[in-house]
This record gives structure tokens, C-alpha cells and sequence, in this order.
């Protein structure tokens, strides 16, 4: 199912906007990334010091936040109603004062963790994860370990901590970041040993992914992300696999879920990979802390779009950090240096040509950032003619064939061709250009 197909967004209160938020720009432009309406945000776009100072006071801080992990829980759905399909949690990792921070409900905010080496503690925590059962996992850099939590509904507890030193000798060596599957395994970003060190919930350690010989790990690897087919708000249903980079975040791979290397390639020049996630459509989107932007890569690895500028203005970051996005709405979380922003995934149309090829047989060619619904019309004055409505695009370039039958041609005044996102945001976000018919 495509998720435009699937309950649009309600209003989400103050607290989950506070680790992330948005407001609704006026005269938008189309983007991978766009803000939500208001009626969604109240208005609100960042999370900064001082939202954060509202609901703590002087209890904490931003300080040097890292990861992100989102998800709609299960012991907070109410499966009567979809009014509340959209209200997910956020966890957020605040390395320097070695927390997390995370919302209680639609309106609350807690904390978890101080500094040290034992229970209900961390040392420079960075990557984090989680599923709708509940269990949260925390890749606890400075103790070199995974620090394992459960939230039953509200607040999260201790379950455990584990690095697989036990059973092989070889522990966890600044574990940088983590992810699940929807099997119960832990995948963990390990670049003092050159791996990917995958686990079982209990902590006990399945496999080693590395691979071998002149095509193994340098510097890394980092940015971590997993694609499971078997996710139920995943679009590719046979495909489950490992999104990684190293090379200090300039090289990307691709493996399934037992290692085997399925594709690699370079980040364009003068970029570098900090963290990752993946969405609906597999596509795999990465933070650059340095460039103070989002890349965005399709599931065979080619680029799609590079999003942001550095700044405090729309569509501008401070250094961003953790990535994540909730597959079914497509809800988009990034964190940054003082704080975190809230977007809704969107598309961008950044070519297009429309040939005419004689007989009635028209091609049109498009590269969009995301899978898109395009339509192409003619209108002049309260005369509008259709040529295709709502046709399916894949993300990146493509060329499609359309005939029309009999007399009926495409008229050139008023050509326009419009697109719309699959996400949530279809349901508020339009985009129309003007089309030029070539011979």
C-alpha cells in the first residue's frame, strides 16, 4: 500500500514539536523536505533552548545531541479510532549531558540517564533505536557497549547492557550507532573493529558483517541504517537490507542482512555522511554535519537531492546530527546542534520535457526527488483538458510514453504539468509548473 493511500495526519500537540518542529511556510516552494500546515504544528517548526527550558527549567540543557530513533508504540495506540495514528515517540540522545530525552505523550517530556559506567547510565551516548514493542536501544560510545531500555508505555526502564566481549573475546570498540529489524536483531556500527557487529535482543552476538580483503571498512563503519521489507509501512516487501558509510562517511554500502556486499558508491565530492535513515521507499537519507545538509540516495545508492543550507532560516540547519522518519506518514525528525526541526517528506520536480512524437504520441521525461503523482492538464479559462491524471513516478529520472485517442491532441496554452507527493503531505501539498510542448 502506498502511503498517501493510508489515514492522514491529526494535530500533534506541543511536547512531540518540541523535539521537532514546523510551521506551515506561505507560498511553499516544492522540496524533498517541506515544513506541515499549521492546523498539524500550531505554528511551531524548531525545537530550541528555550522550548527545552519550558518543560525542565534549569534541569538540562542541549548539549551536543546525536541520534534520533521515532516510532508509534503500541501500547499508546487506541485501535478504535485513527485520530491518533500519527502521534509517535521521539527519542533524542543529548551526548554531552549523557541522556535522552523523550516524549511521556503528546504533551510531556522525560529524561533518562546520567554520567557514569552502571546501570541507568551513559558516557557520550550517540546512535539510538527503537521498535513498537517498545524496547529502546542506546549505543553507549564511551563504555563501549548497547544499552538496552524498555518503555512499557510511558517511561523507560533498564533491561541491560552488552557488547559481546563474553562470548568471543572481542568487545564493542566505539559503538557509533545502532538499528533493528523486524526479526529482533540488533545491528551495531562498530568502526574500532572495522564491523558491523549483529546482535539478538538478549545481547548475544550473532554474526560479524566485514568485508574482506581490499574491499573491507576504512574508518568506519558509521551512518547506519536498516531497510526490512518485512516492515509493514515498507513499500519494496522482498528486499531487507543494511544501508552503511565509511571512510569517514565519503564511501556508501549496501549489504543484506547476512553481509553479502550488494552495492557500493562514493558521496559526491567535498560531502560526508554523520547519520542515516531510511523511509517507505528504501531511500537512504544522510545528515552532513560539515555542509549543514541533507543528502538524499536512492535504494541503488545514486543521489537524489541535497537538501538544506547552513543557517537558522527555512530550510537551513546548525550541524545537523541524528535522521529519522517515521515510514508511514513519512514524518521527518533531524536533530542539530542546539536543538531538532520537524518536516513532512515531500518531492521536487527538477527536470522535465514533454516531446511530441507525432500521431497522437507524446514522451515525457522527469527527474523527481521522490516517488510522485503527476498529472498533466491544459487549462484556458473554465476549459480544462486531462491528458493523464495521477500517474505513478518513480524517484530519479524516467521517461514514459502516452497516447491520445483520435483527434484529441495536446493543447500547449496553459500546459501544466503537476505533481504531488505519496506521503501524508498529498493530502496538503500541490505543485504545478508550466510545460513547454517540443517538436
Amino acid at each position: 500500500m502506498l502511503p498517501f493511500l493510508q489515514t492522514q495526519l491529526n494535530p500533534a500537540p506541543l511536547a512531540a514539536a518540541v523535539l521537532a518542529m514546523a510551521f506551515l511556510c506561505h507560498g511553499i516552494f516544492a522540496a524533498s523536505l517541506v515544513f506541515p500546515p499549521y492546523t498539524h504544528s500550531y505554528g511551531l517548526r524548531k525545537a530550541t533552548p528555550k522550548h527545552l527550558f519550558m518543560f525542565f527549567g534549569p534541569a538540562t540543557s542541549f548539549s551536543d545531541p546525536q541520534g534520533l530513533a521515532t516510532v508509534k508504540m503500541k501500547s499508546r495506540d487506541d485501535t478504535t479510532t485513527v485520530k491518533d495514528d500519527d502521534e509517535v515517540v521521539v527519542y533524542g540522545v543529548n551526548s554531552g549531558r549523557n541522556e535522552l530525552i523523550y516524549n511521556t505523550s503528546m504533551w510531556g517530556l522525560a529524561l533518562y540517564g546520567e554520567k557514569g559506567g552502571g546501570i541507568d547510565q551513559f558516557s557520550s551516548p550517540r546512535g539510538v533505536a527503537c521498535d513498537a514493542d517498545g524496547h529502546v536501544f542506546v549505543a553507549d560510545w564511551g563504555n563501549n557497549r548497547i544499552v538496552h531500555l524498555f518503555n512499557p508505555k510511558k517511561r523507560v526502564h533498564w533491561v541491560s547492557a552488552f557488547s559481546g566481549a563474553q562470548q568471543n573475546g572481542v568487545g564493542l570498540s566505539g559503538p557509533e550507532q545502532v538499528a533493528l529489524d523486524e526479526s529482533g536483531r540488533v545491528y551495531v556500527s562498530d568502526p574500532g573493529n572495522r564491523r558491523i557487529a549483529v546482535f539478538n535482543y538478549g545481547g548475544g552476538l550473532l554474526r560479524s558483517i566485514a568485508p574482506a580483503g581490499p574491499f573491507s571498512f576504512v574508518n568506519g563503519p558509521v551512518t547506519l541504517a536498516v531497510a526490512d521489507g518485512k516492515n509493514r509501512y515498507s513499500h519494496f516487501r522482498d528486499e531487507r537490507c543494511i544501508f552503511c558509510c565509511d571512510s569517514g562517511g565519503k564511501r556508501l554500502w549496501k549489504f543484506d542482512l547476512d553481509g553479502n556486499v550488494l552495492g557500493r558508491a562514493g558521496i559526491p565530492e567535498g560531502y560526508a555522511a554523520c547519520y542515516g535513515a531510511t523511509d517507505f521507499y528504501h531511500n537512504f537519507w544522510v545528515t552532513d554535519r560539515e555542509r549543514c545538509c541533507i543528502l538524499k540516495f536512492d535504494r541503488n545508492l545514486a543521489v537524489l537531492d541535497t537538501f538544506g543550507s547552513k543557517g537558522d532560516g527555512d530550510n537551513q540547519f546548525i550541524e545537523p546530527r541524528g535522521i529519522a522518519i517515521y515510514k508511514r506518514f513519512g514524518q521527518t525528525f533531524v536533530a542539530e546542534k542546539n536543538g531538532a526541526q520537524y518536516y513532512w517528506i515531500g518531492t521536487d520536480l527538477k527536470k522535465a520535457s514533454l516531446l511530441d512524437k507525432t500521431g497522437g504520441r507524446y514522451s515525457l521525461s522527469m527527474q523527481v526527488t521522490d516517488y510522485t503523482i503527476a498529472t498533466l492538464f491544459s487549462a484556458m479559462r473554465k476549459d480544462t483538458a486531462f491528458y493523464f491524471k495521477r500517474r505513478w513516478v518513480p524517484a530519479g529520472s524516467s521517461i514514459f510514453d502516452f497516447s491520445l485517442d483520435g483527434e484529441k491532441r495536446v493543447r500547449e496554452p496553459g500546459l501544466t504539468l503537476k505533481i504531488e507527493p505519496t506521503y501524508s503531505s498529498a493530502s496538503f501539498y500541490a505543485w504545478q509548473y508550466p510545460m513547454k510542448l517540443n517538436k
